[in-house]
């Protein structure tokens, strides 16, 4: 089940009139990411439950058979939370055998194989996969025993919490066992982490963790989503950019780069984008069909597809969203830029020439 109901409340403006696993991730929606991974390890029939701009999802993946799987949709009017989603999909779940959970805006490599193995052997009601906190996050802490048992999650179940215990954070990939639909109520909004697992640890069922030590990065924030498409173009982790690996970290997608445009890895330049002269991009992801003026710098900046950029502009951490013209000259940081067209909430905003700039 791959959970794609939320609001998107941290990525607004960026989801106001789309889902958030439907936002481009290296040029590809981050939901096509989760789905390939999935599909990498096994799984051909998924349950994508949605809420939020339904269509941009629907849209992107439809039934599924382009990606060679099978897909079902649970549509919630309202929106029911992690457990509730799940409850109400029961039906297409309980046969299933074990199943995965997994939440769609996050990137990461690790082996589920290993860790549906390891959920297996040890015979738990549920395994979440857990990673050593990163510095300067404040992702709720999952305390866990050495035999690897979870024994609160956010500090629930209350209790004194144990000084042998490792500390982690938990990534969104939950393994399960139909047995979880015993403990979720009928109806009704209800979440996993923060209600039916801590039901189950007090009742001394297994929930168990799993420690991925590899790559993993939530999307869920302007700031994450850049550093997070970053780290993932950096790692070599996509394997459908290996045709368009130019050297190492830099990727053409049947593009040439002119020989006076500074370029420092990691780089994902897209098909039909132009950069004029005397330019210096450096750990960017362009889109299809953009222009970039001459003299321009970029810096920890995404731009999607159709996107223009002004002579002589200068951004750093920058989101520049399809369609928008960035005026020259301008210099920019940590900011979002978008068309004017369709946009709520403007009093959130600056206006620049023809197009909106959001702080982040």
């Amino acid at each position: 089940m791959l959970l794609a109901a939320g609001m998107g409340e941290r990525m607004r403006p960026l989801t106001e009139a789309r889902a958030k696993p439907s936002l481009p991730l290296l040029n590809r929606p981050i939901i096509a990411h989760t789905l390939d991974h999935l599909k990498r390890y096994g799984v051909d029939e998924v349950v994508i439950n949605l809420h939020h701009q339904p269509e941009s999802i629907r849209a992107l993946v439809g039934d599924g058979s382009r990606l060679g799987l099978k897909v079902h949709y649970s549509e919630e009017p309202i929106i029911l939370g992690t457990a509730g989603g799940l409850k109400k999909a029961e039906p297409i779940l309980r046969d299933a055998g074990s199943f995965i959970m997994i939440n769609s805006d996050f990137v990461s490599d690790c082996d589920l194989g290993a860790v549906v193995a390891r959920h297996r052997e040890t015979k738990a009601v549920a395994t979440l996969v857990l990673t050593p906190p990163r510095p300067g996050t404040d992702y709720g802490v999952v305390e866990m025993d050495d035999r690897g048992r979870i024994l609160r999650l956010a500090g629930n179940p209350p209790g004194d919490p144990d000084p042998r215990a490792g500390r982690y954070t938990f990534t969104g990939i939950h393994i399960l066992e139909p047995e979880i639909f015993d403990a979720i109520p009928a109806k009704g909004k209800a979440e996993i982490n923060g209600e039916i697992y801590p039901r189950l640890i007090g009742a001394g069922k297994a929930i168990n963790g799993f420690i991925h030590t590899g790559l993993w990065r939530e999307l869920g924030t302007p700031l994450f989503y850049i550093e997070g498409s970053l780290a993932w173009l950096k790692e070599g982790k996509d394997r459908s950019l290996e045709p368009l690996r130019a050297s190492e970290g830099v990727y053409l997608d049947h593009v040439t780069v002119r020989s006076d445009v500074h370029v420092e890895s990691p780089i994902l330049v897209g098909r039909g984008v132009s950069v004029g002269p005397k330019s210096s991009l450096g750990s960017v992801v362009i889109g299809k069909q953009v222009r970039i003026g001459k003299g321009c710098s970029l810096r920890s900046t995404i731009v999607w597809d159709g996107a223009r950029v002004g002579d002589g502009a200068r951004l750093s951490e920058c989101i520049v969203t399809s369609g928008v013209y960035v005026p020259p000259a301008v210099t920019l940081s940590n900011k979002i830029i978008l068309r004017v067209e369709g946009l709520q909430g403007k009093k959130r905003l600056e206006r620049l020439g023809g197009c909106w700039v959001a702080s982040f």
